[in-house]
């Protein structure tokens, strides 16, 4: 027989969760948040910086060492957050004390889930060398292709990078937190199979736990960077660019402070989301721990 899952119940247990523990998630995930967030600041700022340098001087040489910064940042973020929702998960199970002050810990789940998100990321870049390698053909058919054009194939890879990491996250993004902390099977073919039957609710319950909160980021970041916002000295595609990096600059302390501000209640859905589909399809009488 096959299990489904409620869309609702799973956005009401993950609230519910949040609500009767957000003291307990801030205490697992500051400690990590914080190293996060400062070399956020610091590798953002940086390839920034070298960014407008190689468009201004148009010499990319120098721009080595800050994509490798950035690529040390992303496997360091990758690791982080493996160690914060595995705390954050096992504190939704009940297997935690929700009084602890800090949290940083490494064992066998954060390795499972620190591997399962690094297969997540591997299939997200293989999405979109393929979206760049068809776009690029497409562009190669004209000699001269035209800026609508350009702009129209931009939007439809932006879709259909949107639509790729919507279908893989659904699939197996959602279940993979509780599964690394309360299994011992392979994370990412564990998360598909038991998302087989339930793409659809696993993908509402994405939508609308994350939805609103990113919109809503967005609103207030966009709305704070338009005061402080730099028009383009030209209309060419490389000031354009260099007015969006310098503006994205000058926006970093912002959308740093955000992330951090943020963080416990996107983790903590993200957490009590997982832990209550898992056990929905595990077929466990209980969701999440909400007891306070």
């Amino acid at each position: 027989m096959t299990r489904r899952i409620s869309v609702g119940a799973t956005v009401r247990d993950a609230y519910a969760f949040v609500g009767a523990h957000l003291g307990g998630i801030i205490g697992v995930i500051w400690l990590p948040m914080v190293l996060i967030t400062i070399a956020q600041f610091f590798t953002y700022n940086r390839c920034y910086n070298d960014f407008i340098d190689a468009l201004t001087t148009k010499n990319a040489a120098h721009m080595g060492p800050a994509l490798l910064m950035l690529l040390g940042y992303w496997i360091a973020k990758l690791l982080l957050t493996a160690l914060m929702c595995v705390g954050v998960v096992q504190l939704a199970q009940g297997n935690r004390n929700p009084a602890a002050l800090v949290h940083l810990s490494f064992g066998p789940p954060e390795g499972r889930l620190f591997r399962a998100f690094c297969g997540f990321a591997g299939m997200l870049l293989m999405v979109l060398i393929t979206v760049l390698t068809v776009a690029q053909m497409v562009l190669s058919m004209k000699v001269a292709p035209s800026r609508q054009l350009q702009e129209t194939i931009s939007g439809l890879m932006m879709l259909a990078l949107l639509g790729a990491a919507l279908l893989l996250s659904a699939r197996f993004l959602i279940l993979a937190p509780a599964i690394a902390a309360g299994e011992t099977s392979p994370v990412l073919r564990r998360a598909w199979a038991l998302s087989a039957d339930n793409f659809w609710p696993l993908l509402g319950a994405l939508v609308a736990l994350f939805l609103p909160l990113l919109l809503f980021f967005v609103g207030i970041e966009m709305g704070i960077g338009q005061k402080g916002m730099t028009q383009p000295a030209g209309t060419t595609p490389e000031a354009q660019m260099i007015a969006a990096l310098t503006n994205a600059r000058q926006m970093l302390p912002v959308s740093s402070g955000l992330s951090f501000f943020f963080s416990p209640l996107m983790i903590g859905l993200f957490a009590g989301a997982s832990v209550s589909a898992w056990r929905v399809l595990k077929d466990e009488p209980n969701t999440v721990d909400i007891a306070v």
